[in-house]
């Protein structure tokens, strides 16, 4: 008898029957991919054929305490299963593909050059040395009866290989920890239709309540239902991609899931994932949902999740996203759908048959929107995946307009013409220009005017300047990326109560604040930007249109450049229209962004694939691809903000040991400081590593915490002793 797995200090009576495992992943691979069920049918049933190998049994019976996981890094056997796939497969292009997806069960995708030297090295004799002891069943190929559609493309290869990476690899570990807690994983999650009907209900006691209240002919409140409306009709329409284009502050978010939840039931989709840029955005948006469709029907996965509030199922369905709604960022979508690993390929298989609802698109980096529309049209074409690119400031081209990369299929707009809706949030507010446009303003200058003022925003480019502003403007909140994601939103949640009570409240931020985060100051000032940066900062201001006068929409040319290179096209772009003889800045005129766009992504001046995507995708270079594909240009290192529990979790780690569980429950309260930052602070000597053998990860030595503030959080620059004012109590 041959095994897959053991239990420590069980007889073989209790061990894992290897054949048995082979098939049941193999089923299971089978459900997780409709549209190629044999193709990862046939993947989960030779993943582990090198178990067959003889020394590999031995091995299992030698160590039988030793885990699944150091079993198979003592002895090759993914490499086996492999070899097979290209043995027994004719088509060289479908036998490659399973090679690969074996050969990373365990692991990661390589680059074609050292699958086959691999192959060639180790899978072929271990075959040889352990063919005799595979089941003949198990050696045929006649399951494979349906390829997937054409294969021409080294794109569409790529995607299909990540996608059968993560049924398998899904299909693997949830049949391996069915074995081991010998029960599958409970799914206590409400239907798709029981969510729609909640959420239809929830929009009709809403509506209910403006009649109530008298507001529900506001001029508002009618365009919101007129949005509703358009994306319940459209919800109708055959899967693939969609456009949304809603002014700020039209119910985009509500009916947006709407069209989801309506559009996923019709067509027996699986689930809805709802992808946004900013953790504070997600945020706010998951509160919104879970009071709608119950805290357990949605799952948050990023970088700043509360272990207080994270549930066991959150942390499981995180893994696989395994849940009927989905909340995630840009960064952790994207990424994922051009990882090379395992365990970020996992969740892949959940974006097929599902909705995608893609929010404030117009923060894709320009230099990556030809791999980011390239990817997400394949997910339409082979995958019946539904895609809706939401914003007020739309870059997605209307059907027959050409605007950057080409998208395939083209989107349909869910509204037709938004002009209508934008008209009704025209008079929101009134923009100022501050000085000429090539005539910069000085932070100290700008104080001044923000002191005129007893509720107003300023949104400026950089962490640095966000700190001096905020250290010239008396009595204000600070928002920025050098505060920790625990205490930007205690910072947002006050902010609010102070708004809400009408009180004086200034506050200073970065361009965190801007995109989707629901917040309203009657007066804003914004550096020049991107017009669709200035549209989506001015839907900051007035945001419900309070009061019988405008918002005032201040527009400064600030002393220093935008932090990226797709920020500063975009501010070229800007200043080159507000030069233009006669140009008046309107920017509720949704037909100014697909004139400016074409101009931003003009392929003769920018490069919208400037990694080089697509020459390492013309080599099957995985790693290369999963290295080049950042939606953030510098990661920097993690830093651990001496915030809130911050001491408590740090002990429980370093006592512990790390583990999934204690790192997630500290990143709520890591910082990204950049490699120039982390030098400085370690020659001041107040970082030291996070635990012992981290890489990249750091934490302030006891002492230290004076270089994190309260109010500016880490602000160390330009001086070394504590300043009492600012220490974290």
């Amino acid at each position: 008898m041959f095994y897959a797995h053991s239990r420590p200090g069980q007889t073989e009576c209790e061990w894992d029957v290897l054949e048995a495992h082979l098939e049941r992943t193999a089923q299971r691979a089978r459900q997780f991919l409709p549209p190629a069920p044999e193709f990862a049918y046939l993947a989960g049933l030779w993943h582990d054929v090198g178990k067959y190998q003889t020394e590999f049994q031995t091995y299992l019976h030698e160590s039988s305490e030793a885990s699944d996981e150091r079993v198979s890094g003592k002895i090759q056997h993914s490499i086996v299963g492999a070899a097979l796939a290209e043995r027994l497969l004719k088509d060289s292009t479908v036998s490659m593909m399973l090679a690969w997806v074996i050969a990373a069960h365990h692991g990661s995708l390589a680059d074609r050059n050292a699958l086959i030297k691999n192959v060639r090295k180790e899978g072929i004799p271990r075959l040889d040395a352990c063919l005799g002891n595979i089941p003949r069943h198990i050696l045929d190929p006649s399951p494979l009866a349906c390829l997937p559609e054409t294969l021409h493309d080294q794109s569409a290869v790529m995607l299909w290989i990540r996608m059968l990476l993560s049924a398998l690899g899904d299909a693997d570990m949830l049949d391996t920890e069915a074995w081991s807690n010998r029960a599958d994983r409970e799914n206590k999650f409400a239907p798709l239709t029981v969510l729609r009907n909640r959420l239809d209900s929830a929009l009709k006691a809403k509506k209910e309540e403006l009649r109530r209240q008298g507001t529900g002919g506001s001029p508002i409140n009618i365009m919101r239902a007129q949005v509703l409306d358009a994306c319940l009709q459209m919800a109708k329409e055959p899967t693939g991609q969609f456009t949304l284009t809603v002014p700020t502050g039209g119910g985009k978010t509500l009916s947006s899931l709407a069209f989801a939840l309506h559009h996923a039931c019709r067509y027996n989709l699986r689930r809805v994932i709802v992808v946004i840029p900013y953790t504070s955005i997600i945020e706010q948006t998951a509160d919104e949902f879970r009071r709608v469709l119950g805290e357990e029907n949605v799952v948050e996965h990023h970088s700043s999740l509360d272990m207080e509030k994270d549930t066991l199922t959150n942390q499981r369905a995180c893994e696989n996203w395994d849940a009927p709604i989905i909340i995630t960022t840009s960064v952790q979508f994207l990424e994922s759908l051009y990882s090379s690993r395992k365990t970020s390929c996992r969740k892949l298989h959940s974006i097929a048959d599902s909705v995608v609802v893609l929010d404030e698109v117009q923060t894709f980096p320009v230099g990556l929107l030809a791999p980011i529309r390239r990817i997400l049209g394949l997910l339409s074409r082979y995958f019946g995946t539904t895609v809706v690119h939401c914003t007020a400031t739309q870059p997605t081209p209307e059907p027959g307009v050409e605007i950057g990369p080409r998208m395939d299929p083209e989107p349909r707009p869910i509204i037709t013409d938004p002009r209508p809706f934008f008209a009704v949030v025209k008079n929101r507010f009134c923009v100022v220009m501050e000085g000429g446009i090539d005539q910069s303003l000085p932070l100290q200058e700008l104080a001044e005017k923000l002191q005129q003022h007893s509720r107003v925003m300023a949104i400026v480019h950089s962490r640095k300047d966000a700190e001096q502003l905020a250290k010239m403007v008396e009595g204000c909140w600070h928002l920025s990326a050098r505060m920790c994601a625990a205490h930007r939103r205690q910072v947002l949640g006050r902010v609010r109560e102070t708004l809400w009570a009408k009180q004086p409240c200034r506050l200073i931020a970065t361009q965190l604040i801007e995109a989707g985060v629901d917040i309203s100051f009657p007066v804003v000032f914004r550096a020049l930007a991107g017009l669709e940066t200035l549209a989506q900062a001015a839907g900051r201001c007035n945001r419900e249109l309070d009061g019988e006068q405008p918002g005032e929409f201040h527009i400064f040319r600030a002393t220093s450049r935008p932090p990226s290179n797709s920020l500063r096209r975009e501010l070229e772009v800007s200043v080159a229209f507000l030069k233009r003889p006669g140009f008046e800045l309107d920017l509720n005129d949704p037909a100014l962004f697909s004139e400016y766009f074409r101009c931003v992504l003009d392929e003769r001046i920018v490069n919208t694939d400037a990694a080089g995507i697509a020459t390492c995708e013309r080599e099957f270079d995985f790693p290369s691809v999963d290295e080049k594909f950042r939606m953030i240009e510098e990661n920097g290192h993690s830093v651990l903000a001496p915030f809130g529990r911050w001491k408590e979790l740090l002990a429980r780690l370093r006592h512990e040991g790390p583990s999934r569980q204690s790192l997630r429950a500290l990143q709520r309260y890591f910082v990204q400081l950049y490699d120039k930052e982390i030098e400085e602070l370690h020659t001041l000597g107040v970082i030291e590593p996070l635990y012992k053998g981290a890489a990249r990860a750091w934490a302030v030595c006891e002492g230290a915490e004076y270089i994190y503030s309260e109010q500016y959080g880490f602000g160390w620059q330009g001086r070394k002793n504590p300043e009492p004012e600012h220490l974290i109590a």
